[in-house]
């Protein structure tokens, strides 16, 4: 004979069953908060192996890759100058030299070893030039270069060299080229010098006309140099 159950005891069953379905997996949420710290701890290690490998790639660099580096180290003994600091726009630093490569072609400027004519001028007002040093350097060169960095904003640009040999000429042992090429190609834009294919003057210019940074090498032998960078300004009065 089937039993009735009082409308209380039902309540009950049905209250105990919906509990039962309801409970949370003890085991599941532990093995979630084991999981968590672990995976933690693999990203961890996969950053710092990243970093590892970052920083083997950068000291296999080999620095014999770069021919020109930039960076002025100045001899043993010596203090590097300062950057000229003047009221004018164009600035000169001193960097690594570049000096001729061997073999590298250096145009003569007078093929036809002619000598200039200064022009006489029938004009009655004289211009007047003003002229703005901005950076003045000696230099004693026994087999070496000295680099300097030009940045020209201002044009003319004028950079005079005074030579003076340290043996007395004819000697051919005392020479001097100055070069000035571009920043990025290191090309070489225009050069001059003192003995050999440059002739015996010892004071000399190179004008620069086009704005950019450049790079002056002073790359000598036996004798001592003189350089002057500035700009020029022409008017004419009235």
């Amino acid at each position: 004979m089937r039993r009735i159950l009082s409308s209380g005891r039902r309540a009950g069953l049905f209250r105990q069953a919906d509990e039962k379905m309801y409970m949370p997996r003890r085991g599941a949420d532990n093995a979630m908060h084991v999981r968590t710290p672990a995976l933690l701890l693999i990203a961890l290690l996969l950053v710092a192996c990243c970093g590892c490998i970052a920083l083997e790639k950068d000291d296999d660099l080999d620095p014999a890759e770069s021919p020109w580096s930039g960076a002025y180290q100045p001899p043993p003994g010596e203090t590097a100058p300062a950057s000229s600091v003047t009221g004018n726009r164009n600035t000169v630093i001193p960097v690594d030299p570049v000096p001729v490569q061997p073999g590298e072609h250096l145009p003569n400027p007078n093929t036809a070893n002619v000598t200039p004519i200064p022009m006489t001028r029938m004009d009655a007002v004289k211009p007047l030039v003003e002229t703005t040093k901005i950076f003045e350097e000696q230099y004693t060169l026994y087999h070496s270069a000295r680099g300097l960095q030009v940045d020209v904003v201002d044009v003319p640009f004028i950079i005079t060299f005074s030579a003076t040999p340290k043996h007395p000429e004819p000697d051919a042992n005392s020479r001097l080229v100055v070069t000035v090429r571009d920043s990025e190609t290191l090309r070489l834009i225009t050069d001059e010098g003192y003995h050999g294919i440059y002739g015996s003057d010892r004071e000399k210019s190179i004008k620069l006309y086009r704005a950019g940074r450049y790079i002056v090498t002073l790359d000598g032998r036996f004798v001592d140099v003189k350089v002057t960078m500035g700009t020029e300004m022409t008017s004419v009065p009235g």
